[in-house]
C-alpha cells in the first residue's frame, strides 16, 4: 500500500504542468521526484530503522516536495499529505508532530513565495496536513491495540495452560505420589520382616527389588509433578546418575562423553535423559545380565546418544510400567526437535540412538 502511494506521488509530479525533463524546471520535479521516491522506499523497507533516521528521512522527503514545488507551483500536494501520514506510524507523538510541522512549515514557505492566494492555499494544505496525519496516528494507535490484545490471549493461554499443569502436578501428588510412598514404606517393613524371620533367600531378594522400584517411581513421580510445575527438567548432567543406579541394581555399565558439552533446550535436555533411562529399563528387564554401555558424544550441530547392550535383548517397546516413557515417546520427542531416534536390534544386542541439535 505505501509503494502504491509513493508511486502516485511520481506519477502525479510526472503529469503536472511542468512534467519530467532534462532541463529547466522539469529537470528539477524529475530529479526531486525520484529524490522523494528513494527517501520513500528506504522508510517503508528499514522498518526497525533508529529515530534519527526516520527524521533525516522525513526531512529529506519534505524537501523533495518543497522543491518539486518551487518548479511547479500548480504542482499537487499528496506529496505533503504521504509525510504526514508517515511521521506518527514511526515517531512518538511528540517527534512525529514537531517533524509534521517543520515539513508542512517548509511547504508553506514556498508557497507563500509562487501561489496567488497564499493564505487560502495554506489554510487548505495545512487542513489536509492535519487530517492526514490524524490518519496515520490512527492507524498506529489500531496496529498496537491489535498487538495488545494477541499479547493479552497469549497471556491468557499461558495462564490457562499453567493452571492446568498446576493442578495435575497436585493430583499426581495427592494420589500417585502419596501411593507409592506408602507402597514404599510398606513394602521396607515386609523386608525388614522377611529378614527378621529368616525367609528364603529369593523372597528377600524379590522384595528387595520390589522396594527399589517402589522407589524409584516415587523419584520419577517426584520428577513428573516438578516438571508439570516447570522446575528445571532433568537432562544430560543426570546421565552418571542413572548408569550408578543401573550399577547398584546389578547391572554392568560403562559411560563414555566425548566432545565439549553446549547448551540444550530443555525439551533437548529431557529427550537425552529418557533416552539413557528408558535404554536401561529395557537392558533391566529384557537382558539383565548383558554388559551395557551409553555413550555421548558432542558434536557442533547436534549431540548423539547411544544405548546398547551386548546380551542380544529382544527388539520392541521396553519395560515402560515404571517410568511411562517408551520408545515411541522418545521417537516422537525426537521428531518434535528436529533431530532423529532409531532402534535396532542385531546379533550383538538392542541398540537405541539419539540424535537432537543444540541451541545455536
Amino acid at each position: 500500500m505505501g509503494f502504491a502511494v509513493v508511486a502516485l506521488v511520481v506519477v502525479a509530479n510526472a503529469a503536472g504542468v511542468v512534467g519530467f525533463g532534462l532541463s529547466g524546471p522539469a529537470a528539477q520535479v524529475t530529479t526531486a521526484s525520484a529524490a522523494y521516491a528513494v527517501a520513500a522506499g528506504v522508510f517503508l523497507l528499514w522498518v526497525e530503522a533508529p529515530r534519527r533516521v526516520v527524521v533525516g528521512l522525513l526531512v529529506a522527503m519534505a524537501v523533495a516536495a518543497t522543491a518539486v514545488r518551487n518548479a511547479d507551483p500548480d504542482g499537487p500536494v499528496v506529496a505533503l499529505f504521504l509525510i504526514m501520514a508517515f511521521a506518527p506510524l514511526r515517531l512518538p507523538v511528540r517527534e512525529a508532530a514537531a517533524t509534521a510541522v517543520a515539513s508542512a512549515l517548509l511547504f508553506n514557505l514556498e508557497q507563500v513565495h509562487s501561489a496567488e492566494s497564499p493564505a487560502l492555499f495554506v489554510l487548505v494544505t495545512d487542513g489536509g496536513a492535519a487530517f492526514f496525519f490524524l490518519m496515520g496516528w490512527l492507524l498506529r494507535r489500531e496496529h498496537e491495540q491489535r498487538q495488545e490484545l494477541e499479547a493479552t490471549r497469549d497471556a491468557e493461554r499461558v495462564a490457562a495452560a499453567l493452571a492446568e499443569r498446576s493442578r495435575l502436578a497436585r493430583e499426581m501428588h495427592d494420589v500417585l505420589a502419596h501411593t507409592l510412598s506408602g507402597l514404599a514404606v510398606h513394602l521396607e517393613g515386609a523386608r525388614l520382616l522377611a529378614r527378621a524371620r529368616h525367609t528364603a533367600p529369593e523372597v528377600v531378594t524379590a522384595l528387595d527389588d520390589a522396594h527399589r522400584l517402589a522407589r524409584a517411581g516415587l523419584s520419577e513421580a517426584r520428577r513428573a509433578v516438578a516438571t508439570l510445575r516447570g522446575d528445571e527438567l532433568p537432562g544430560p548432567e543426570l546421565v552418571p546418575q542413572l548408569v550408578e543406579e543401573h550399577r547398584r541394581a546389578g547391572g554392568s555399565c560403562t559411560l563414555t562423553v566425548s566432545g565439549d558439552p553446549v547448551p540444550l533446550d530443555p525439551d533437548a535436555r529431557l529427550a537425552v535423559y529418557r533416552t539413557v533411562q528408558e535404554g536401561l529399563s529395557n537392558i533391566r528387564k529384557h537382558a539383565p545380565d548383558a554388559p551395557a554401555e551409553v555413550t555421548i558424544r558432542w558434536g557442533g550441530s547436534a549431540v548423539v546418544v547411544v544405548v546398547q547392550d551386548h546380551g542380544g535383548a529382544p527388539a520392541g517397546e521396553p519395560a515402560s510400567g515404571l517410568t511411562g516413557y517408551g520408545l515411541t515417546g522418545i521417537a516422537e520427542r525426537a521428531d518434535l526437535l528436529g533431530g532423529r531416534f532409531r532402534a535396532t536390534h542385531g546379533a550383538d544386542g538392542f541398540r537405541v540412538e539419539l540424535a537432537v541439535p543444540v541451541t545455536s
